[in-house]
């Protein structure tokens, strides 16, 4: 009866397989990394669009309150009376954000919340304008996948009423 013939591993044949785990881990980071990244990137810029929404829709419903009787006209009602009013109700809704985002978004004394008019609509605006150029979390290029996350160019909140 013949034995089958024993083969011996020796460390000299595993040398070309030496680096294949770390370059192949690198790579694999690399994609790994770069989906938690979007996600919290994504995550971010959904929170922050959500948050202009729900500003715009409190600044609106806080319009409701003025009593448009207080004023002689609809240019003191809206000017005197809801102008102040929304942009206070904004600027507190919108209170929680960083300085530099927070006075990127409202300016000085809330003068980027937008305001207009039309007929009995009222319409309250909430824009980052620029976003994308100076986004809340850095934008990260990776070689490959190039830019992430492609995110727009502003984020804005509207919300319309009827007074």
């Amino acid at each position: 009866m013949m034995m089958p013939k024993r083969t011996t591993c020796h460390l000299q044949d595993l040398q070309p397989q030496k680096g294949a785990v770390a370059i192949e881990f690198m790579m694999l980071f690399m994609l790994f990394f770069a989906l938690f990244y979007a996600m919290v990137n994504y995550a971010m810029v959904m929170l922050m669009q959500s948050a202009f929404v729900h500003a715009a829709e409190e600044g609106a419903r806080a319009a409701i309150a003025v009593d448009r009787l207080a004023f002689a006209n609809n240019v003191a009602y809206l000017s005197s009376g809801v102008d102040p009013k929304v942009r206070s109700v904004v600027g507190d809704a919108l209170n929680w954000l960083p300085a530099k985002p927070r006075d990127k978004v409202l300016g000085a004394g809330n003068s980027r919340v937008q305001l207009s008019m039309n007929g009995n609509q009222l319409t309250v605006s909430v824009v980052y304008s620029g976003y994308a150029a100076d986004p809340l979390i850095p934008m990260l290029t990776l070689p490959i996948i190039g830019q992430i996350p492609k995110v727009p160019a502003d984020l804005a909140g509207k919300a319309v009423i009827e007074l």
